[in-house]
């Protein structure tokens, strides 16, 4: 299940956020709406998950 998880330095105010569960481009569009909210972050790291493209089906019918 996608999540996005925030920890807040509570000395510093600093933010960082971590998106889960949402690979490929699917992950850059929720960054993007993340950014809208939160402004640019000082510092932009992809994660593994990133990198993974979903796998497209294959349909074979029957004739």
């Amino acid at each position: 299940m996608p999540e996005i998880e925030f920890t807040i330095d509570t000395d510093t105010g600093k933010c960082d956020t971590e998106i889960k569960g949402v690979h490929g481009p699917a992950c850059e569009k929720t960054a993007q709406q993340l950014k809208q909210v939160l402004g640019s972050p000082s510092k932009d790291t992809k994660t593994k998950e990133y990198y993974v493209r979903p796998q497209q089906k294959r349909r074979i019918e029957a004739k």
